[in-house]
């Protein structure tokens, strides 16, 4: 665990605003004892020293990390019968406030105040920590994000034993697709005639010799696995094939192209036909998605129209799935943040997907806010980390998610939101509804990138429990957006607002939290 800085805090004189904005936050805070304090080392953290009864000043040098809370930590013990414990509190909290303002702004952390009653006497209290801790949330890198792809998968493994439960009451409707097998470019004929001016072995042989080729989406082989311990030049032979195989295309379901293996064996010596293929290989999570039936010489797929309206309220649910199934939306392109923290929200969006397959979007951008970029190097419009898919299958989509979170985790706190938005508009150039998945405790360092964004958007803000962000709100009322949170749709932006009993009033150019 890093502790960034260990510096001295003292008393400082404030005005009479600071002073009532730490009288607030001193009564508002959560009053605790304990015997002595013990840093919980779960968490990186910042020690802001104060030595017992002694004022001097340091700057404190805040990171651009998320804040989880701050915990002012005093002893209970005084000498003096009238001390004013509360007093020096309120008097240490407008120091840090004078030292960093936006404290003030900040509601999405806790406040603790700890009094430590183990010690009896000044000289025994000179031992116990006083002055500030203040906790923050991980650096978020594409290590992290490992886990977090793990506890994705547990969720939809969840969910996997849930629908297998609920089968009985599943109604499925099987709808035909199409589905061809490529045809091969050459002929048998053609193909042992460029195998055999390939092919070069000092040592004959005769007999079969089978082989699997895997193909692309596009029939171009990627790969020969040449069988049998005993033929003596597999790897010549392999060389051959690879060389000279080519098919029209890889397997086509539906309208898309699809990679495929083709098993089949070489007769030795060679002659007129000595190429034959013996059967195509689908892969199974094709067979899986698609019911598919294999055969060599026609293959069979089906699309589902499954209603899981059954097992849809016994699924639990974050913020994303709440308000999608609230609505009946048609967006054209669906932007997320898949940086760290995010991960229930994204698992959220990936159980929607899975339940709702026969009628989910189709246009996805993930964003990960630079690929484990430096910060001092992320550039307004070309940060990076932008990852999109264009697919109703589940599997795609989560493909590219856990892609998009296997090559960073986000790093520090801003993010590049309208850089993915603006990828995502320029591939798709929607006409409709577009939705961003976002975090509710960041907010955008990319705003100015809205200046040349004609459409509307609608935020799903996760991370709301303390409140909101009033960023987003002066960001949504400036642009005619809106935000939707588990309990509340917010369409139009009073100049007094009441969201989940948490009062946001206007204030010239910009929302404050009352």
């Amino acid at each position: 665990m890093r502790i960034f800085y260990t510096l001295i805090i003292a008393l400082i004189s404030t005005g009479a605003t600071a002073q009532r904005t730490a009288s607030e936050i001193y009564e508002q805070a959560d009053h605790i004892l304990v015997d002595r304090y013990a840093l919980d080392d779960r968490n990186d953290h910042l020690v802001l020293k104060s030595d017992f009864s002694k004022e001097s000043i340091r700057q404190i040098p805040f990171t651009d990390r998320r804040i989880i809370r701050i915990d002012l930590i005093y002893t209970t013990y005084s000498e003096l019968e009238d001390f004013d414990q509360k007093q020096l509190d309120v008097s240490r909290i407008q120091s840090l406030i004078a030292l960093n303002p936006r404290i003030t702004d900040n509601k999405f952390f806790d406040w603790n105040i700890i009094g430590q009653t183990g010690c009896q006497s000044s000289a025994s209290c000179l031992d116990y920590f006083h002055g500030f801790v203040i906790y923050y949330e991980p650096y978020y890198t594409k290590e992290t994000a490992l886990g977090e792809i793990d506890s994705i998968r547990s969720d939809l493994r969840l969910l996997d034993q849930q629908i297998h439960d609920f089968k009985d009451k599943l109604s499925v409707v099987y709808n035909r697709i199409g589905c061809e097998y490529p045809e091969s470019i050459y002929s048998s004929e053609y193909l042992s005639e460029q195998i055999e001016k390939i092919y070069e072995c000092g040592e004959k042989y005769k007999g079969r010799v089978f082989f699997t080729a895997s193909m692309d989406h596009n029939g171009r082989v990627e790969d020969v696995m040449v069988k049998g311990n005993l033929f003596p030049c597999k790897k010549r032979l392999a060389f051959a094939l690879k060389y000279a195989l080519k098919w029209e295309r890889g397997i086509v379901i539906g309208r898309k192209q699809y990679p495929l293996k083709v098993d089949g064996y070489v007769s030795f010596p060679i002659k007129k036909e000595s190429v034959v293929f013996t059967r195509f290989v689908i892969e199974d999570e094709l067979i899986d998605e698609f019911h598919m039936l294999q055969q060599y010489a026609q293959c069979v797929a089906y699309e589902t129209d499954t209603s899981f309206q059954e097992l849809i309220p016994k699924v639990e649910k974050t913020v994303v799935s709440e308000v999608l199934y609230r609505h009946d939306w048609n967006p054209e392109l669906i932007v997320v943040d898949a940086t760290g923290s995010m991960y229930p929200f994204t698992a959220d969006l990936l159980k929607w997907i899975r339940l709702n397959a026969d009628s989910i979007p189709k246009n996805y951008v993930f964003f990960n806010d630079g690929d484990d970029k430096p910060t001092q190097e992320k550039r307004i419009g070309k940060t990076g980390g932008l990852y999109a898919v264009k697919s109703k299958s589940f599997l795609e989509v989560r493909d590219k998610l856990f892609e998009t979170m296997s090559n960073g985790g986000g790093g520090d706190l801003p993010e590049n939101n309208f850089e993915a938005l603006r990828y995502g508009y320029d591939a798709v150039q929607p006409t409709g509804q577009v939705v961003m998945i976002a975090d509710n405790y960041s907010f955008p360092r990319d705003v100015q990138l809205l200046e040349a964004y004609r459409g509307k958007l609608r935020f799903i803000l996760c991370h709301t429990d303390k409140g909101l962000n009033t960023d987003y709100m002066t960001l949504a009322r400036k642009y005619g957006f809106s935000i939707h949170t588990k309990n509340m749709d917010i369409e139009k932006f009073e100049d007094q607002m009441v969201v989940d009993g948490i009062k946001y009033v206007w204030q010239q150019t910009k929302y404050i939290r009352r």
